[in-house]
């Protein structure tokens, strides 16, 4: 909260030097300048202090109402994807247990198929897909696929469950990452709506296409300014068009 009235402060005092300046450069540069200058800065750095103060101010307000829901969500996460497994507890005769297998790790779901075998781990992942709705990002930890040390995983494991992902983690909307001991389901991310596409390009393509199309314009030199500026210009809004399609992969 102190923050959003400090940044806002800060904003708004150099909105309102450099409105002041270019007030008085404008109207002539005498001394009856000064107070319209003056005015003019006080004014507009107000205003622009005001709108950035109720912009950061929502931002917070929603970052708090997010961070309890996204905390919720979590928590869900974790109790569908045990109760999901909890049979394989029960089948390993407590071996493996659910609720330190199935845990939050640096914040991602993780689930641990060390004490399985390659059966149980590809029942294990046919139950994922089971439950996608309930689930978003999860990490499985599979091993390497070879026996390193006496603790290593099952080597079938990761085998098992890479099969059993080529079939269906595409129609499950999920993103196969493989590293080398584990592998990571990323939601392919959710697609924006038309005016949400509309809503995006509106934004940034006014201030992309002027940074892009005068940096282009300088870096082409005086004898095709015209050219470079041209290029800047339709790079903006092939990158504008590539933000407006940016996809959630929140979860």
């Amino acid at each position: 909260m102190r923050d959003a009235f400090a940044i806002s402060a800060v904003i708004g005092v150099m909105v309102a030097v450099m409105s002041s300046m270019m007030a008085f450069f404008a109207g002539g540069m005498d001394d009856s300048a000064i107070q319209p200058a003056l005015r003019m800065g006080l004014i507009s750095g107000s205003i622009i202090g005001a709108v950035v103060l109720i912009f950061a101010l929502s931002r917070v307000r929603g970052h708090a109402e997010k961070t309890e829901t996204r905390e919720a969500k979590r928590e869900a996460e974790v109790l569908a994807l045990r109760s999901a497994l909890r049979f394989l507890s029960d089948d390993s005769d407590g071996v493996w247990d659910v609720d330190e297998r199935v845990r939050r790790e640096r914040g991602v779901l993780t689930l641990d198929m060390h004490e399985l075998n390659a059966a149980q781990a590809a029942e294990a992942t046919e139950k994922l897909f089971e439950i996608r709705s309930s689930i978003q990002r999860v990490r499985i930890v599979t091993g390497r696929g070879e026996i390193l040390h006496e603790r290593s995983a099952d080597p079938g494991i990761r085998p098992a469950v890479l099969q059993r992902l080529r079939i269906g983690a595409n129609n499950a909307d999920w993103q196969v990452l493989e590293k080398s001991g584990s592998i990571t389901l990323r939601p392919m991310g959710i697609a924006p709506s038309n005016a949400q596409r509309v809503r995006r390009f509106a934004i940034f393509i006014v201030p992309m296409c002027t940074v892009m199309g005068f940096t282009f314009r300088d870096l082409a030199g005086s004898t095709m300014e015209d050219q470079g500026l041209a290029f800047g210009i339709a790079a903006g809004v092939l990158m504008t068009v590539l933000l407006s399609s940016y996809r959630d992969r929140s979860g």
